[in-house]
């Protein structure tokens, strides 16, 4: 088995943003610093499931939207059911060679893990992750190696190696310059006291507290900067439906019937709908919207869409849809054409493009109870 690299999850506490029209990244990221102390204490050490999200991607302004949402029991922490818990404080000031040999020693012990304050200076954090890794395939050891600068805190542990026991939760004793827990034990029944100073060698600390770096990472974030990327990445992204204008005035019908493939039953066995059968959606569930489909960029199209809304708003819900927006001006454009239009707009999807079979702009799709029209209007609209 290999070891387990068990990283802080930082942000999984908090909520996955909403739409892309909530932005307000720096509200979200300072209230997110107010919560690291009561966020971090309430992350166990053996919580496989939330392997850091953090430590894969440095892009902290935007870690909400793809990390997991906090809901149900499994947002709880795993409870650590060991009863003696030997935290052994490293640093990678140690070398590689001593924390293999450690990996190696405790090996099948579960009582043991080992704890990193935080990542090298100046190192990615996936490549620290890797770095970690690393020790696992070498040494094949299942002994948890976690980075948990909470820990090395609530010890005030500055140096390495160091040594804490808990048994269920209680500190039974704090020794530095050792990695043997034997020798830990050992120092501890001759004097029984809680701080047994050192009985070795020590090092400094090679690594920075994690979550301090996480703060400066954070101070150092232009916000505004953040959001405006985000946005003119949202439109750069955006994959528009290229559609010709029409020439000519016509209208297509389209009839959705569907033939059954094979018997519908339901869970009790009861027959729904039988093979060969056919099923027209109209017939089941009217549809009392009008689609209209427009390019923005034409103004004569705007207008149409304008005219089809007068017309047609008391009776239909009139849903203007946009092959494109001018990405140059972003929502500035897309906020622009709502203007003009005088309510919600939206963007054609390929899906709905396909499934109406539009092939002109501007497009009115219209419905009764067997089909669907589907109406062009040449440049200029009719006359």
């Amino acid at each position: 088995m290999v070891t387990r690299v068990i990283a802080l999850s930082l942000f999984m506490m908090l909520p996955t943003a909403g739409c892309l029209a909530d932005l307000n990244f720096a509200e979200q990221e300072r209230a997110a610093i107010e919560q690291f102390s009561s966020e971090l204490n309430q992350i166990k050490h053996r919580t496989d499931q939330r392997v850091d999200f953090t430590l894969k991607h440095e892009d902290f302004a935007f870690v909400k939207e793809s990390a997991p949402q906090s809901s149900g029991t499994d947002a709880q922490p795993v409870a650590d059911s060991r009863k003696v818990i030997y935290q052994v404080f490293v640093s990678w000031s140690l070398g590689e060679h001593e924390v293999k040999d450690m990996l190696v020693r405790y090996n099948g012990n579960k009582s043991v893990e080992l704890v990193f304050r935080g990542i090298p200076e100046g190192m990615p954090f996936p490549q620290a992750l890797a770095k970690l890794q690393k020790l696992a395939l070498d040494t094949k050891s299942d002994t948890p190696v976690l980075i948990n600068p909470v820990v090395f805190s609530e010890a005030s542990v500055t140096v390495v190696p160091q040594i804490r026991k808990l048994e269920e939760g209680k500190v039974i004793y704090l020794v530095a310059g050792t990695t043997s827990i034997s020798a830990a034990d050992n120092e501890f029944n001759a004097r029984t006291k809680t701080n047994l100073g050192s009985i070795g060698p020590t090092e400094n600390i090679a690594e920075r507290d994690l979550i301090e770096v996480l703060k400066e990472r954070l101070a150092k974030l232009d916000f505004n900067e953040l959001k405006e990327n985000a946005t003119k990445r949202f439109w750069d992204k955006q994959t528009f439906v290229d559609l010709p204008t029409a020439t000519t005035h016509r209208v297509r019908r389209l009839n959705p019937t569907i033939t059954v493939p094979e018997d519908m039953m339901a869970s009790d066995g009861t027959l729904i709908h039988r093979a060969g059968e056919q099923i027209n959606p109209l017939s089941i569930r009217p549809f009392t919207q009008r689609l209209v489909i427009i390019d923005p960029v034409d103004p004569v199209q705007v207008a149409l869409a304008k005219e089809q809304i007068k017309k047609n708003a008391d009776h239909q819900n009139v849903v203007v849809i946009l092959t494109r927006v001018d990405r140059a001006l972003g929502w500035d454009g897309f906020t622009t054409v709502q203007d003009q239009i005088g309510r919600a707009v939206y963007l054609l999807q390929d899906d709905v493009r396909t499934r109406f079979s539009i092939d002109y702009v501007p497009s009115v799709v219209t419905a009764d109870t067997t089909n669907f029209y589907i109406e062009e209007f040449p440049a200029g609209g009719l006359k």
